[in-house]
């Protein structure tokens, strides 16, 4: 396989790349920080799937008018403890910032506080949504269901979206603990990178023409049938979130496709759910003492890490170092920009 070339990029330059595309597409000031900042800490922290690459799925929710470039959220409070959100059909980041500081304050009013959004749409690692509450001090859980890709166990035909679910916590002296998983065995940009790569998966992902579990990409994709982490287990996480997701919030179901096959998207407009919880009160003076013994139990136990830790290495080697961009992603990028 021939080596790609790449060309190495400040992660202020992959901001300000990512800022021009997304105001090429239309967006306003606001709209293009939010979403070039999220575009940046991808390609920062992982999973880079959702960085740079993503930029042409972004311009064309735009370009064919399935997506709104300058939404203007109208977020209101339904009982003390739940904030919902119109995200008026632009990014779900767009009003999740918006919400953000009354999110905060009911939780520590109240103890735990929720945020249900419709009428957006969510393309970016679901981690970005949940770290900012848990610098805040606040223990956060946060929901997305999207584009139906996944099959449930022993099943044929997609029914859930990939349905990432996100937890992130408080950690004295650290950054806080935040994780983020696919209720698949792989995320569908991971798909396309691999085929676009020319390398089969590290483990079956999806099922072929045939309805056998695969690790061909090619395959994976023609079917467009992923397979759930963990069997069953993936399968449940995947219900969840599309209760806590799609149902509660009131988005629109992985099954609906319809408006976005009109639009050719790949994604829906999903409903996603964010849940803060303020430790300081649950009684339990000792909170944080807690989390410091249960990562220290992890850490410095074989090669086991703290779930989500890796992304910290990442950030400090692309901080540093900056990151390598394919010449030919850059060329296509330019391209969109103008």
């Amino acid at each position: 396989m021939a080596e790609t070339a790449t060309k190495t990029l400040t992660l202020d330059e992959v901001r300000s790349l990512a800022k021009s595309v997304f105001l090429a597409c239309g967006m306003n000031d606001h709209g293009s920080d939010v979403l070039a900042n999220l575009v940046m800490m991808s390609e920062r922290d992982g999973p880079r799937s959702h960085g740079l690459r993503m930029l042409p799925i972004y311009e064309q929710s735009f370009s064919s008018g399935y997506a709104n470039p300058t939404p203007n959220p109208i977020i209101t409070r339904l009982a003390p403890s739940v904030l919902r959100g119109d995200g008026d059909n632009g990014y779900f980041q767009i009003a999740a910032a918006q919400a953000r500081d009354e999110l905060i304050a009911m939780a520590r009013e109240n103890g735990i506080a929720a945020f249900a959004c419709t009428n957006s749409h969510h393309l970016a690692a679901l981690r970005f949504d949940t770290e900012p509450l848990a610098q805040a001090g606040l223990v956060a859980l946060g929901v997305v269901n999207s584009l139906s890709m996944v099959v449930p166990q022993g099943g044929l035909r997609p029914v859930f979206g990939t349905n990432p679910m996100s937890f992130a916590c408080p950690r004295d002296g650290a950054e806080p603990i935040v994780w983020d998983q696919a209720s698949s065995v792989v995320a569908l940009m991971d798909v396309k990178m691999a085929a676009a790569e020319g390398h089969d998966l590290p483990r079956a992902g999806g099922l072929d023409t045939t309805g056998e579990p695969s690790t061909d990409p090619n395959a994976i994709l023609e079917t467009r049938s992923l397979l759930p982490f963990g069997e069953h287990k993936g399968a449940a996480i995947a219900l969840l979130v599309e209760v806590l997701g799609a149902a509660l919030a009131g988005g629109t179901l992985s099954v609906d496709n319809e408006s976005r096959e009109a639009h050719g998207a790949l994604n829906i407009k999903g409903g996603a759910t964010l849940i803060a919880i303020d430790p300081s009160r649950f009684g339990n003076p000792a909170f944080g003492d807690y989390v410091t013994r249960i990562y220290a139990e992890i850490e410095g136990n074989g090669t086991a890490r703290v779930p989500g830790d890796g992304r910290l290495s990442k950030r400090n080697d692309a901080t540093e170092k900056g990151v390598a961009v394919s010449t030919e992603l850059l060329a296509q990028l330019d391209q969109l920009r103008g």
